[in-house]
C-alpha cells in the first residue's frame, strides 16, 4: 500500500492504494474505497489523451455538475463516460489523478484550487499501463 495525499488544499484526503492483478483499490483516511479494473483506467487515460493530448485538463469532478451533465471535460468526466450515472465512482477522480501522477504518467499543475494534470508519459497498451503499475515501488 502507499500513502498519498489529494491536492484539494483544506479538502487534501490521505488516501493508500494498491494494485491487485487488474484491480485498483484505493482506500482513503475515513475507509471509503474506490475500485478501478484496469481496462477502465486505460480507457479514461485514452479519452483524455484523445480529447487534451499533452495539454492540461481540469480534475472536473463537482458533483452538482457531474449529476446535472453540466461539469466541464476533465478526470472526473472521463471516468463518468467510462460508468455512466454513477457519481460516486466519478468523484474519485481526486485519486485517481494523484495515483497517475505517482506512477509518473500525469504531472499536476501544482494548483490547490484549480487542479489540473497533463499526460507526460503516453502509455500505449493495457499491457504498459500494468507495467507501470506493477513496477511503481509504491503500486504493489
Amino acid at each position: 500500500m502507499s500513502d498519498l495525499t489529494t491536492h484539494g488544499g483544506g479538502k487534501a484526503r490521505r488516501f493508500s492504494w494498491a494494485c491487485h492483478g487488474d484491480l485498483i483499490a484505493i482506500v482513503n483516511e475515513k475507509g471509503r474505497t474506490h475500485t478501478y479494473h484496469l481496462d477502465e483506467v486505460f480507457r479514461i487515460y485514452s479519452w483524455l489523451f484523445q480529447k487534451f493530448d499533452n495539454g492540461w485538463f481540469p480534475l472536473a469532478n463537482n458533483v452538482k455538475k457531474l449529476g446535472g451533465n453540466e461539469e466541464i471535460a476533465g478526470l472526473g468526466v472521463a471516468i463518468l463516460s467510462q460508468r455512466p450515472g454513477d457519481i460516486a465512482h466519478a468523484q474519485g477522480a481526486s485519486y485517481l489523478g494523484v495515483l497517475l501522477e505517482d506512477i509518473g504518467v500525469l504531472e499536476w499543475n501544482l494548483a490547490k484550487k484549480g487542479i489540473q494534470w497533463r499526460i507526460i508519459k503516453r502509455v500505449q497498451s493495457l499491457d504498459a499501463l500494468r507495467a507501470k503499475l506493477h513496477s511503481s515501488r509504491r503500486g504493489i
